[in-house]
């Protein structure tokens, strides 16, 4: 079948992945403590909470909760973890908001991989759909794309913020088809992560890994029906091998 939209994860496949979600990883992590540090009477460190979510050091877990789910996770993560007695979904609005302003913060870290914008334009010009299917929530994703100058060249935006199943549950790729009259066998996901590859396959579609985020090739490999270097290494005639 004719390949007709494509749909990115956000960081790691669009945009730098690393130097900007350990910063706000880590902002994030000490600004919860600074906020709850009257309950936590175990004394939970920064360190023990960004181990959490997969972050270890410099290192970020492509199976982890920074890498590949919405920030609910993390909250529920580190709620568990503190032991608290405040309200868990107060503490999660408190995380989410934390994370939102770390980014907000940060502008000159939200950057576009290299060939990103050149190579997304000419598959407009192409004519092909574009999407985004991002573990992000609402604020940060529109942050992040228009700080990136990206924003505009997408039909569709989805992001997850507790009102739609996340990655690698299909809701977002159906969206994105039910918005630009596809179905999902004319669509291909990218993604850095093998939870974006389950996810377009869990919706029927076609998937492409990679090497730009947090997994590697052989992580991406049993997965994805091909790994490339980066989105911007994609040629559409790669589309005939993808269909075989």
């Amino acid at each position: 079948m004719e390949i007709k939209g494509l749909l990115f994860d956000k960081d790691g496949t669009l945009l730098e992945f690393h130097q900007m979600w350990l910063h706000v990883a880590q902002g994030a992590a000490a600004d919860t403590l600074i906020a709850y540090v009257a309950e936590n009477n175990h004394d939970v460190d920064d360190v023990a909470l960004l181990a959490a979510i997969g972050v270890r050091g410099n290192h970020v877990d492509n199976h982890g909760l920074l890498a590949s789910n919405p920030v609910e996770d993390t909250a529920d993560a580190w709620y568990q973890l503190l032991q608290l007695s405040s309200d868990k979904a107060q503490f999660s609005h408190t995380v989410k908001q934390l994370f939102n302003k770390q980014v907000q913060d940060n502008p000159a870290l939200i950057q576009s991989l290299p060939g990103i914008k050149a190579k997304l334009l000419t598959l407009k010009e192409q004519g092909f759909k574009l999407g985004i299917a991002t573990a992000d929530t609402k604020d940060s994703t529109v942050y992040s794309l228009v700080q990136a100058e990206l924003y505009d060249l997408f039909d569709y935006v989805g992001y997850s913020d507790g009102d739609i199943a996340p990655k690698p549950a299909p809701a977002l790729l159906n969206a994105f088809c039910n918005r630009c009259d596809l179905t999902p066998q004319q669509v291909t996901m990218f993604g850095d992560t093998v939870s974006d590859m389950e996810f377009g396959r869990n919706a029927g579609a076609s998937t492409v890994g990679v090497l730009t985020g947090t997994a590697t090739d052989d992580e991406l490999q049993p997965y994805a029906d091909i790994v490339l270097h980066s989105v911007a290494d994609f040629d559409t005639s790669l589309l005939m091998t993808i269909n075989l």
